[in-house]
């Protein structure tokens, strides 16, 4: 299943922490996640929630108070199986990379390999991911 929620696309009008467009849809996003979870009821322990976005983020604030699209992103997984209260990955630090953007340290294929691998049972994780040098993070336990 799929679930869409708009206007990540901030380029101005970012906000703080205390009021914005980023904190209103944090919040949204917070909320509709606890409503989901909760309306799963018996079955959440079957449910494993990934959240990420087709394009990264900039870290330095443009002109117009926004970010503009880079190469550094996250992704979010929740639910059953999941190893919680921590990142996995590298985390590359605030210094710029190409272009001035986050370093990618971790793709995005190797979040969805590891899914696809303990939560359907696919032994060839290739064959789901094509060419990608599989290397489990280890946030997810076996199904």
């Amino acid at each position: 299943m799929t679930l869409d929620q708009g206007a990540w696309d901030m380029h101005s009008r970012l906000g703080t922490l205390e009021w914005g467009q980023m904190i209103r849809n944090v919040d949204e996003l917070a909320s509709a996640l606890a409503t989901f979870f909760s309306d799963l009821g018996d079955q959440r322990h079957k449910v494993t929630l990934v959240a990420l976005s087709e394009f990264g983020r900039r870290v330095e604030e443009n002109q117009n108070q926004g970010l503009d699209h880079g190469y550094g992103n996250v992704m979010m997984v929740a639910g059953a199986g999941v190893r919680g209260g921590q990142h996995y990955g590298t985390w590359p630090g605030l210094s710029m990379g190409v272009d001035s953007d986050l370093t990618v340290t971790t793709d995005y294929r190797q979040v969805l390999g590891e899914i696809v691998q303990k939560r359907f049972s696919a032994t060839a994780v290739a064959d789901v991911f094509p060419g990608l040098h599989y290397e489990p993070l280890g946030f997810l336990r076996q199904a």
